[in-house]
């Protein structure tokens, strides 16, 4: 069964609301997890099985398989930055569907170089008993560019503090 998405501009019941809220709890544990690189947290976004299709495609990923290759890829990057938006989810008893945009700023470590692309990613996600999984996830990119990066510098206060303060 597949959640279509509500063109209804009334209200959502409460537990409706209560549900969806769920749904996109497990979606920023996913940025959460991809900014901290934190392995096990991403094992909780999905579904050991997941069928994720990365790049428009030319990746392809199980849900734990995903998680297994995750801090590996993300090495050439220092400061991580996900964040959704144009959130739309639906629930349909233990199915729910999300589509959204994803935009990943991502800083290089050995340049002075920023990364920033924008995904438009459209989940499938089931409700077992250790709450809300995504089952199936397609991410396909849209816009990407660079752009240098200056130091942080406050006028009046001064620059970044280091990481070890």
């Amino acid at each position: 069964m597949t959640a279509t998405p509500s063109t209804s501009t009334s209200p959502a019941p409460d537990g409706e609301l209560a549900e969806r809220l769920a749904v996109r709890e497990v979606l920023e544990r996913y940025t959460h997890a991809m900014d901290r690189r934190d392995e096990p947290l991403m094992r909780t976004c999905f579904t050991p099985d997941a069928d994720l299709s990365y790049f428009g495609g030319l990746r392809r990923f199980t849900g734990h398989g995903f998680a297994d290759v995750l801090v590996s890829s993300l090495e050439p990057f220092g400061f991580i930055d996900h964040s959704i938006s144009s959130v739309r989810i639906t629930v349909d008893g233990d199915i729910a569907t999300a589509d959204m945009h994803l935009c990943a700023t991502m800083a290089l470590k050995d340049e002075s170089k920023v990364l920033v692309r924008w995904v438009r990613v459209t989940d499938e996600l089931v409700r077992g008993s250790s709450g809300w999984r995504i089952a199936k996830r397609r991410h396909v990119p849209q816009l990407q560019y660079e752009s240098p990066t200056a130091a942080i510098d406050f006028p009046g206060v001064g620059g970044k503090e280091s990481a070890a303060s």
